[in-house]
């Protein structure tokens, strides 16, 4: 059973774990947040500190509109899921879960800031990218403990970060020269 949680839902309350159309307005909200803030980042990154890619790339390395295309459909799929474990609030402590997805998110926004400072810097962008493997699983657990639904809608995320890594891994192979 639950926990006493600092967010603890009060009788005869909407809190919008109910029937109708609360549910709906959460996942909404957590989707579309997540995506506007996610883009918000990329804007003001790409806008602070322009990417500054001399690097060659490998023969199957996609072009950049497919990340951001990528991202386009990551973003919300992560919010919808954590909107689902939103939802279970009242019956289990989800703090842990929300914590480490806050996290990620944060992890997640300052990929394009680390990328564009250090200029592309491959062995950056290897690093970064395994760490996002690695808390993408960890998400996946966790989000599974709470919700097949929320876990469903990680798998483009785990199913992207080993992709996106061995992108990273091939352009490093190619530019040797650069650590």
């Amino acid at each position: 059973m639950k926990s006493k949680s600092f967010v603890q839902a009060q009788d005869n309350v909407p809190n919008g774990s109910g029937n109708g159309s609360k549910p709906d307005y959460v996942l909404a909200f957590f989707s579309i947040g997540t995506l506007v803030f996610g883009m918000l980042t990329a804007y003001l990154s790409f806008s602070l500190f322009p990417f500054d890619n001399t690097y060659k790339l490998p023969g199957i390395y996609p072009p950049q509109w497919v990340f951001w295309v990528v991202w386009l459909i990551l973003y919300p799929t992560m919010g919808l899921a954590a909107g689902h474990i939103w939802l279970k609030r009242d019956e289990f402590d989800i703090r842990g879960a929300m914590i480490f997805y806050a996290s990620i998110l944060l992890t997640n926004f300052m990929f394009l800031p680390i990328a564009n400072v250090s200029k592309g810097n491959p062995a950056i962008m290897t690093f970064m990218d395994i760490n996002g493997i690695l808390t993408a699983v960890l998400l996946g657990w966790l989000f599974y403990r709470y919700s097949k639904t929320a876990f469903y809608y990680l798998l483009p995320l785990i199913i992207w970060m080993p992709l996106t890594a061995l992108f990273k891994i091939l352009l490093w192979l190619t530019n040797p020269a650069n650590p």
